[in-house]
């Protein structure tokens, strides 16, 4: 049985693709990647699967890529694997830099020597764009990218890598940049979730009724993580052109406001809100809202969620995780 590799595969991306390739490609056996201090929160219901091998590699150690990709040949790479927190990019962006960067530099290096065939989804993101005028909503591929943070810098790096090893040494690489996505195993560090989790603290009268919160003007494309991971999978079908760039987006989306107004509905609990400036980056993009007809042109990929279904998922998700937390 063929092999797929899925770098992260203990995120809430990867291990949401890991997810979807057991459901909907029985044909497939999945390699999971992971780091031995990540959180196995996300994957214990597949930890024994007889169809998953996990696997412990480190982008930083090239050899034990290497090693990885030499027992499996898989003929499908899913690169979710790195830091994906921008407040985190910008404490750290020494550190970001490395492992976005150098590290996506050694696994394309490792594939290369061991397994040129294998066709790579490069998971990019919407801060490249950065900076958006108003006239360029909704942001297609050919809009300039103006990142506004060390993250959005790195993505685009990651990018660029993608197409020059298309073109340098004719490796089967798609480039997508994901919007706003969000659902279950959304981690805390991300407003909507930080939301959820803090109402759902708040239900079981472990916090005050008050949500500190950051920026709530911004205005963010939001798809469900379900669909993200059917889009990078039918990224690689053969319809994409390989080395090319496409948005993986749903068109749509609320102010932070406007999502946080939709949590609170969700609870029967009266909540006031208090702003917190340690949650305000340096510099915040106004507003993130994608065009995806590229991608759904090349393939028929259209988004099956709301913004609203999604991030009551995440409200959800974090109910059960408190929940079982006070147990």
């Amino acid at each position: 049985m063929p092999y797929v590799l899925v770098t992260g595969g203990t995120g809430m991306v990867g291990s949401t693709m890991v997810d979807y390739i057991l459901a909907e490609h029985t044909d497939y056996d999945v390699v999971a990647m992971g780091r031995v201090d990540s959180n196995l929160k996300n994957v214990t219901h597949v930890l024994d699967h007889p169809r998953v091998h996990w696997e412990m590699g480190d982008l930083l150690d090239l050899e034990s890529l290497k090693r990885i990709l030499t027992t499996y040949k898989p003929v499908r790479c899913f690169h979710t694997a790195g830091m994906s927190h921008v407040p985190t990019a910008w404490r750290f962006p020494q550190d970001c830099m490395q492992v976005n960067v150098i590290g996506q530099i050694n696994l394309l290096e490792a594939i290369r020597e061991i397994c040129p065939e294998c066709c790579i989804q490069i998971c990019g993101s919407s801060e490249e764009y950065g900076l958006v005028l108003s006239h360029e909503v909704p942001i297609k591929e050919t809009n300039p990218l103006r990142p506004l943070s060390p993250y959005g810098c790195s993505k685009i790096a990651q990018d660029m890598l993608g197409y020059q090893y298309t073109k340098g040494y004719g490796m089967k690489i798609v480039r997508t940049r994901a919007f706003n996505h969000s659902g279950a195993r959304r981690h805390e560090d991300f407003a909507e979730a930080s939301f959820s989790s803090q109402i759902a603290r708040i239900e079981q009268g472990l916090r005050e009724p008050v949500i500190e919160h950051g920026n709530l003007d911004a205005i963010r494309d939001m798809t469900n993580v379900k669909d993200v991971v059917r889009a990078y999978w039918i990224s690689l079908d053969g319809q994409c052109e390989w080395g090319e760039v496409y948005n993986i987006c749903s068109g749509r989306g609320p102010r932070i406001q406007g999502m946080l107004d939709y949590l609170i509905s969700l609870t029967d609990i009266d909540i006031t809100l208090a702003p917190d400036p340690t949650l305000t980056r340096p510099s915040d993009i106004p507003i993130l809202i994608g065009d995806n007809t590229r991608f759904s042109q090349a393939t028929g990929w259209e988004p099956t969620y709301t913004w609203q279904e999604t991030i009551a998922e995440c409200l959800d998700y974090w109910r059960l995780q408190v929940q079982n937390t006070k147990r």
